[in-house]
């Protein structure tokens, strides 16, 4: 878990590490003035803002030298617990190397310039989180379909379905609903499993790990070449074994939408558009790499009522001490009781989000 520091306590913080990241300053000023300095000197650091609910902030450090004035961009993250940062700088290492290539595709993440114990910090992080970006809504769900795909990639790997097999018999034993409920809720995943493990045999990957919104940030670039630059940050959960499905990150990315659109759209026309047009990204992405979905799921059917069906069902486990959100123990049972229906249209709905 990271901390939520107040801008002047952050500033006293990266005052006292600042000298294990000076060489990034000196690399700031080659660039502005096309030589190096022989002097700098840290003037002011300013917290700008904070980057949504990632618990990244952006902060300008302003330099003088003996070239001139000048500002650097940094973004910085710090923990709770001691040595959390060396585990997320790691996979932090391995989200760079596997966007390497497609920085002139627009995706990438961000550097690592310094780290200690419970202090990771970035180069700067230019744009807008995805639910304060102004691109059109399209586009940014096009975008972080793209993105996604990249950070995949296009190998085919064994997916162990067994893991959400399990993964579903512990949370329908552990959510308090009635043994009839239950009853129903085992025999309509049962209808689908099957399908959905028959046709995700080679639907394998690596997993980004608790993948939202918040983990993509939009710069449009304007220039010569003007496109919009997606950063994937924040990669806290990253797990580098290649046997989860596709469909775990993205589905993680849409749970939460899909129950706030159910709640005011009972057919989901909104949220199906968002969908489509993240899978169009994902296609796009894949084309571009010379593969397809077809290459992953078999028989047409891309499984992915099952995987989010599974993930809202698992969400109801976290809402049942929520009574101060969701309005007192009726309220909770209201908030159950509307993801289940959800559940169940899933489920009915083979060919989902088409």
């Amino acid at each position: 878990m990271s901390q939520d520091f107040h801008p002047q306590r952050l500033e006293k913080v990266l005052i006292s590490l600042i000298e294990g990241f000076s060489d990034y300053f000196v690399s700031s000023l080659e660039k502005s003035f096309k030589q190096t300095p022989t002097r700098i000197d840290v003037k002011k650091i300013t917290v700008e803002r904070k980057l949504g609910t990632t618990g990244i902030h952006i902060v300008k450090v302003s330099l003088d030298s003996d070239l001139g004035t000048d500002e650097a961009s940094i973004a910085v993250k710090i923990y709770d617990e001691n040595e959390q940062a060396l585990d997320v700088v790691k996979r932090i290492n391995v989200l760079e190397r596997r966007l390497s290539e497609y920085s002139q595709l627009g995706v990438s993440t961000a550097s690592v310039i310094f780290f200690s114990s419970s202090v990771v910090i970035m180069e700067g992080i230019q744009g807008e989180v995805f639910r304060e970006s102004k691109i059109p809504k399209p586009q940014k769900y096009r975008f972080a379909g793209r993105s996604l795909a990249a950070f995949h990639g296009t190998k085919t790997d064994r997916c162990w379905f067994d893991k959400y097999k399990l993964l579903l018999t512990r949370t329908i034993e552990n959510i308090p609903i009635p043994l009839e409920v239950k009853h129903i809720l085992k025999q309509l995943f049962n209808n689908v499993a099957p399908l959905a493990e028959l046709a995700s045999q080679q639907s394998g990957t690596v997993s980004f790990g608790d993948f939202h919104p918040g983990n993509l940030i939009f710069n449009v670039r304007i220039g010569r070449n003007p496109m919009i630059h997606t950063n994937l940050i924040d990669p806290e959960y990253l797990d580098t074994s290649t046997e989860h499905d596709r469909l775990e990150d993205i589905c993680n990315f849409f749970a939460v939408e899909a129950v706030d659109q159910y709640r005011h759209d009972k057919e989901l026309i909104n949220f199906r558009m968002n969908m489509n047009s993240f899978f169009s990204g994902y296609s796009e992405f894949l084309a571009h790499e010379q593969s397809s979905l077809d290459k992953f799921y078999t028989g047409k059917y891309i499984p992915v009522n099952f995987h989010l069906a599974l993930m809202i069902l698992m969400s109801i486990l976290n809402i049942q001490d929520m009574t101060d959100i969701f309005g007192g123990e009726a309220g909770v049972q209201r908030e159950m009781n509307l993801r289940l229906e959800l559940i169940q249209k899933l489920l009915e709905w083979n060919s989902f989000p088409d």
